[in-house]
């Protein structure tokens, strides 16, 4: 949903600003923004269920997990996404406190809002990070984990439908998880 002031031109300047500011969290896109509806508990249990499971057994090897409320600047274009969870090793500065652009996992959990934002806008738009190694997308109504995984450059897909399914992260300190401690 675009916020009211629909005409204005944002610089990403204004943009931080206005986020800083806004009780309201609003994606970016080339000098748009757009506001981000509120969520489904499934939809915050399944992404909180991630950052724990993701934080507990990354942060040691100096991995940052991050869920919902810090940025992502898409590479080489105009735009700033809060996915549901992400992951980087990317230092932390004063400079890139409020937004990072080097995630190697991105995960987002859709809705009925975001399903097709999820699986074409932002995945065109997050493939072209050049740090990201995977982006996974979860259905939180139905045992639907689509995992895209860079490898060459090339990008695959792999879908997993069954509780016992493992999703394999092997770039990511050969980090895996089954589907059932998604869904539980």
């Amino acid at each position: 949903m675009q916020v009211e002031n629909k005409d204005k031109i944002y610089t990403v300047e204004e943009y931080v600003e206005h986020e800083l500011k806004s009780a309201v969290r609003s994606e970016f896109v080339n000098g748009q923004l757009f506001e981000m509806a509120g969520e489904k508990d499934i939809n915050n249990e399944i992404a909180g269920c991630l950052y724990v499971l993701l934080t507990t057994l990354l942060k040691s090897f100096g991995y940052f997990v991050y869920n919902h409320d810090v940025k992502v600047k898409v590479f080489g274009e105009n735009k700033y996404y809060y996915p549901d969870v992400f992951v980087t090793k990317e230092a932390k500065t004063d400079i890139n406190k409020y937004i990072k652009s080097e995630p190697i996992l991105i995960i987002e959990v859709v809705s009925e809002t975001t399903h097709v934002t999820d699986y074409v806008d932002k995945y065109i738009a997050y493939t072209k990070i050049p740090s990201l190694l995977y982006y996974l997308i979860i259905e939180p109504e139905t045992t639907l984990i689509t995992r895209y995984k860079k490898d060459n450059n090339e990008w695959s897909t792999s879908k997993f439908t069954n509780l016992d399914d493992v999703i394999k992260l092997d770039a990511i300190n050969n980090f895996s998880f089954q589907l059932k401690h998604v869904y539980s």
